[in-house]
């Protein structure tokens, strides 16, 4: 299940008091008390609540504080010195985020498409810093007033796109309409457990009835409408079967622009499979009959989509086995 982790600085105004600070060279007779003039900001790693499919957190990050018409810079904010300090009522402070790591990667600013503003709202695209084509995707959540207050709370969210186990209808399949079970490996967080030919239309698309096991023991139960895949609640999944014009892969953008329109909700009642389900043993759901491409010999290539929370999604190519004859 993917969850969005937040990379934050949540800004903490330090306790005043009679001691008395002096971060630079001042030519005052008097310096100035902590509390009046700085801000002091903790930088850390936290784990949003936006159910998301799985997404494991940052475990480290190098992060910057430039453009601060004061003059102030920091080159290199890490976790390990989670501390710094601000001038109040500065402008144009930015905090950019430089790079983090990930799941044993370490993600960098893309160069085809990095951050423009570092405002809230911006978003970039990052990449494996060894693998320029394994990408993620990163938005400003949130960033320094400007000026600044003091009382902000700054933060970067991420998330990826990842592509489950192809699966290929079997000739069989298609011209009995039986379900068929399949193996294959597991992606984060459903595999698929079962596909059943149910049917063509006028137009010859092919309709299609798929099982989606969780990759762990769901929790909850339909029963009680609270059954969820790796934290994620089943009636928080949309999905669609829609025809591959994408040669098998879809970067963020593809799926992101595929939704929000003519997408299928999980019915937790209706659709929602319990744990030591015969067919999705693991608990999952079933999806209602998909139509895919029209004249379905001719297009036989699909995918079908997850998505949570319109940021992260999974995505399985599912083709079927054409019909040949060898005289």
């Amino acid at each position: 299940m993917k969850r969005v982790y937040s990379i934050f600085m949540a800004s903490m105004l330090a306790s005043c008091g009679p001691e008395m600070i002096n971060p630079s060279e001042s030519n005052s007779e008097e310096d100035l008390t902590a509390g009046q003039e700085f801000a002091t900001v903790s930088v850390g790693v936290q784990e949003s609540s936006t159910p998301l499919f799985g997404l494991a957190a940052a475990t480290s990050f190098d992060m910057s504080l430039e453009n601060c018409v004061s003059g102030l810079t920091y080159a290199s904010i890490q976790d390990t010195n989670p501390n710094i300090d601000v001038y109040k009522f500065d402008q144009d402070c930015v905090v950019k985020l430089n790079q983090f790591v990930y799941g044993g990667v370490t993600w960098v600013p893309s160069s085809g498409d990095p951050f423009t503003s570092w405002l809230a709202g911006d978003v970039a695209t990052f990449e494996d810093s060894t693998d320029n084509t394994n990408t993620i995707r990163v938005v400003v959540a949130s960033q320094l007033d400007n000026p600044v207050s003091g009382t902000e709370q700054i933060s970067y969210t991420f998330s990826e796109i990842q592509a489950g186990a192809d699966e290929t209808i079997a000739k069989n399949v298609v011209s009995d309409s039986h379900a068929i079970t399949v193996s294959g490996q597991s992606a984060p967080n459903f595999t698929i457990a079962a596909v059943s030919f149910t049917g063509l239309t006028a137009t010859g698309a092919g309709q299609f009835g798929i099982t989606l096991n969780c990759a762990n023991a769901v929790s909850g139960s339909v029963a009680g409408s609270d059954i969820a895949c790796d934290g994620v609640p089943l009636s928080d999944i949309t999905y669609k079967l829609i025809q591959d014009t994408y040669s098998g892969t879809l970067t963020m953008s593809d799926a992101s622009a595929l939704f929000p329109t003519g997408e299928s909700v999980v019915t937790v009642g209706t659709d929602g499979l319990d744990f030591g389900d015969a067919t999705a043993t693991n608990g999952g759901f079933v999806t209602v009959t998909l139509t895919g491409p029209d004249a379905m010999h001719s297009n036989p290539n699909m995918i079908l989509i997850l998505e949570a929370a319109d940021t992260s999604y999974q995505y399985f190519n599912i083709d079927v086995t054409t019909l040949t004859y060898t005289p």
